[in-house]
């Protein structure tokens, strides 16, 4: 009998948490594209020539993680980029995560993003921007016999993905995980996934942008987009107007109301997103980032641990309310998985905004039928984790399109996955 036949006659629940992956679902071919999609994004990116956006000034909406990682990214190839944002600096998703940076759980279609981005975040903090990026690794925990059927096909994928996993049962999988359920069924973990910290994240990258000359505001709204024809030629602002070659949208779940303007379609919605955070820990270790039982959790770095999930009790919407439903499910749930932290204060409880499209891809590249606006938006929750690449691929599909040099074929095929035309209706490639 295959994993695929026994899973189906299986009746546990299955409480997985940020296993985006459908296991029974995915081809092992679809691993294989996975794997070839990493190689040719890594490629297109070690060949990109210095200063290959000079000279052109690029205004970006959205002072989020996604909006400063494609500013930091433009302005190391020589553009002069003008950032604006409509509230403090990561002050809503981008400084309200859990800093998870990981391809384990990944969707299938958003591994080689997810591998190429934990590649870029090593070169930030080897560059010396304080993102304190560590590879603890990302442990996804099963409960019961159903789930670790589930992580065993995941890593037969995964592996032909060119992923480093271990799938590991029973007492071996306790023994690595402090504080954890000894009664663990396994756990699918990968070694190589790392986590950082939003909010020196955040201000490093800031400073790194004005420190190359560029300009970033915050407490400032953005209106309407300014036109020329049918090109994009800036933005209004409660500043006054701001002209550039290109503008960005970076404005997360803010973003389909440009689209709007210009008669794209670019649906992204907004959904509440909440976590807590214990009191600093004593203990000292390699904490992975730890998923399961409907919750995850990391150990920061000043040994706080932060718990956070998801589910249906979240709404959608700009609600930035914590509920003491969320705090209560997380408190049950995360004491049935780690009942070594029952006892362990939280001491904290805040929520943010994430960005969801219809199909949980993001959109990334030139917006359909506005010349000079580009988008790099609806991250799903994953944003913090994916944003090193989505800056990285921004500049380099810009600096083609600069330059009049077709994207390399590769690369191309890498994306079209998240090219923002897949919605639009005038295309007919509108997916359910």
């Amino acid at each position: 009998m295959s994993i695929l036949e026994m899973v189906a006659e299986m009746t546990e629940e299955n409480r997985m948490t940020l296993l985006s992956l459908k296991p029974l679902e995915t081809d092992l071919e679809q691993g294989d594209r996975a794997k070839r999609d990493y190689e040719a994004v890594s490629v297109a990116l070690k060949d990109t020539k210095e200063n290959s956006l000079a000279g052109t000034h690029i205004v970006i909406v959205g002072g989020g993680i996604i909006g400063f990682m494609s500013a930091y990214y433009a302005t190391q190839a020589g553009a002069r980029v003008t950032l604006v944002e409509a509230q403090a600096f990561g002050g809503a998703a981008s400084g309200r995560n859990a800093g998870g940076i990981y391809a384990n759980g990944r969707d299938i279609g958003e591994v080689a993003l997810a591998r190429v981005s934990m590649d870029l975040w090593a070169e930030l903090g080897d560059n010396g921007l304080d993102v304190k990026f560590q590879r603890r690794g990302h442990t996804i925990v099963a409960l019961n016999a159903t789930e670790l059927s589930l992580l065993q096909r995941a890593k037969d994928i995964y592996s032909r993905a060119g992923m480093t996993v271990e799938v590991r049962e029973g007492s071996e999988a306790a023994a690595e995980l402090p504080f954890v359920n000894p009664d663990l069924a396994g756990a699918l973990f990968s070694p190589v996934d790392g986590q950082g910290y939003p909010f020196t994240s955040i201000t490093s990258l800031r400073d790194s942008v004005r420190s190359r000359g560029g300009t970033v505001h915050s407490f400032t709204e953005v209106g309407k987009l300014i036109r020329e024809g049918d090109r994009v030629t800036g933005v209004h602002t409660s500043r006054g107007d701001i002209y550039g070659d290109y503008v960005l949208i970076a404005a997360g779940p803010w973003t389909s109301q440009f689209g709007e303007q210009v008669g794209a379609n670019l649906p992204v919605r907004p959904r509440r997103s909440q976590l807590t955070a214990s009191e600093r820990l004593v203990f000292r270790g390699d904490f992975p980032f730890v998923s399961g039982n409907r919750v995850y959790a990391r150990q920061t770095h000043a040994g706080n641990i932060l718990i956070g999930g998801g589910g249906a009790w979240e709404e959608n919407g700009y609600h930035t309310t914590t509920t003491r439903k969320a705090l209560s499910v997380y408190g049950k749930y995360m004491t049935e998985m780690f009942p070594g932290l029952a006892r362990v204060p939280i001491v904290r409880a805040f929520a943010g905004t994430v960005e969801l499209t219809p199909d949980h891809y993001p959109l990334l590249g030139a917006v359909p039928g506005a010349p000079g606006l580009w988008v790099s938006a609806g991250y799903n929750g994953h944003g913090f984790g994916l944003s090193a690449a989505a800056g990285r691929l921004f500049t380099e599909l810009l600096s083609c399109e600069l330059s009049q040099t077709p994207v390399p074929q590769a690369l191309a095929d890498a994306l079209t996955d998240y090219d923002p035309v897949r919605f639009s209706e005038d295309q007919g490639m509108q997916k359910p």
